[in-house]
């Protein structure tokens, strides 16, 4: 089979489509006009891709989609313009999983566009799963290449080929617990169904259960009609619950008898519904120690971490930064049509030492302001001026903070652990150096200006090469 057997069915309501023709050379494309078509139409179609662009949401065209959808024999992928996003959650909630908001997710757009070709091109009777070790790009692209990240790529594998088993995934705020996530079940025979996201901490607490569970006409108050809850809308595929550890007790327990019964109940309802979705999980808090404030369950506990994935912050993984930095520069060059295509040798040893405490997130959101600013085809330092500035604001906050004449610093308590009988002067200074040095995060030119040294002789201090 070659190219030419790929056809690409594009439906959209506008006429000027010229923001994504570019990522369908190489394929036959055929234009659709949803008030003339109907996607239900191609159910039958071999060797096909269906594209939706979408410009707004009509109640007729929404019903086109959920009709189709209801009996189709391959996934669907959604390209939505960024002005109006309420169009993407909506399309979430109603069982869309590969929607792309239009310009910034054009570049993974054009990645998944490419892997359905070429999955086409090597079609077998049993399309609908993926072969796991094309994965591992996937998952090095969001967990690096140390020997840690081969730990955590082969439990991602794992709790891909095991799309019945649930998975905690633990980490900082921006770490990229939902990004894995969406990888885990996009790479499961799972990926043709919902991938439904809640943020529990996002939704007040007197509405989270109705969000989740669904409720029945007449419930409470507002309850004007039936709502099904999301739940029910990730139908066969994955809801991914984030910031779990913000679940109330209550709501702990109704949870819990999801995951052992496999059914729920409409808030006001009194029929138990079947439910097979699978539950991805992920919080950044500590929920054992939880668990002995007696704020979280431990039977719920045991049941969400079948599998764990524990990302670490991504100043514990400063190798890593290289790898992003990379990808990062080639999706934003991408999306916003620039060349962006190297990092100031100076500025990149920057990008290293920073401890990011905003992780990837921070980082990610770092380039993507530095490309759309950058004029030329390098970074440099005034393209990231927000953040080495508050990195120096941060350290002259340190510096005064930390005592600079002697009457200042006869006021400071510096505590050394040492053996007296074994611990001469000059051993005694040495740690002494190491202690101020812990004291400004590790800034050597500050260490020596406090210390009243010069700077190559506090690198000697620092290594013993003073010590007699």
């Amino acid at each position: 089979m070659n190219e030419q057997n790929v056809t690409i069915h594009l439906f959209s309501e506008k006429k000027d489509r010229s923001k994504i023709a570019s990522e369908f050379i190489g394929c036959s494309v055929v234009y659709h006009n949803f008030s003339a078509s109907s996607p239900g139409e191609l159910n039958g179609a071999k060797n096909s891709i269906v594209v939706f662009y979408l410009t707004s949401l009509s109640s007729s065209v929404f019903n086109k989609i959920k009709d189709a959808q209801k009996n189709a024999q391959h996934s669907f992928i959604y390209l939505v313009e960024n002005r109006d996003p309420v169009i993407a959650s909506t399309l979430a909630k109603f069982g869309g999983s590969e929607i792309y908001i239009l310009p910034d997710e054009l570049f993974k757009f054009n990645a998944l566009l490419k892997e359905k070709v070429e999955n086409l091109h090597g079609e077998t009777d049993d399309s609908t799963f993926f072969n796991f070790n094309e994965s591992d790009p996937v998952f090095r692209s969001l967990l690096g290449n140390s020997k840690e990240a081969d730990e955590l790529i082969a439990a991602a594998k794992t709790a891909a080929e095991n799309a019945s088993v649930n998975v905690l995934i633990l980490g900082e705020t921006g770490t990229g617990k939902g990004m894995l996530a969406n990888a885990i079940h996009n790479y499961s025979n799972k990926k043709i169904s919902p991938f439904v996201e809640v943020t529990c901490s996002a939704i007040p607490e007197h509405l989270l259960e109705s969000e989740l569970f669904g409720h029945e006409k007449g419930a409470f108050t507002d309850a004007k009609s039936r709502k099904l809850g999301l739940f029910e809308l990730a139908d066969n595929g994955t809801i991914f619950l984030d910031e779990i550890g913000e679940l109330t007790l209550n709501l702990q327990v109704k949870l819990l008898r999801v995951l052992e019964k496999k059914i729920i109940r409409r808030v006001g309802g009194t029929q138990d519904i079947p439910v097979k979705a699978r539950i991805i999980s992920a919080t950044h808090r500590d929920l054992k120690q939880m668990i002995e404030q007696n704020l979280f369950r431990s039977d719920l506990f045991y049941r969400l971490n079948v599998i764990t994935i524990e990302l670490a912050s991504l100043r514990d993984r400063r190798d890593f930064i290289l790898s992003l930095v990379d990808l990062f520069l080639k999706e934003f060059s991408e999306c916003y049509h620039k060349t962006v295509n190297k990092v100031d040798e100076d500025v990149l040893k920057f990008l290293i030492s920073y401890d990011w405490p905003g992780n990837i997130r921070e980082l990610r959101n770092a380039f993507e302001r530095a490309v759309l600013l950058c004029d030329s085809g390098v970074l440099t330092s005034k393209h990231f001026d927000h953040i080495i500035n508050r990195q120096l604001g941060e350290m002259t906050h340190r510096e005064k903070s930390f005592p600079s004449s002697p009457a200042d610093k006869k006021s400071v308590n510096i505590c050394l652990e040492f053996s007296y009988a074994s611990t001469n002067i000059q051993q005694l200074t040495v740690l002494y150096a190491h202690e101020v040095l812990k004291r400004v995060n590790g800034n050597k030119a500050m260490t020596a200006r406090i210390l009243g040294i010069s700077r190559p002789k506090l690198n000697r201090l620092l290594t013993g090469e003073l010590i007699e």
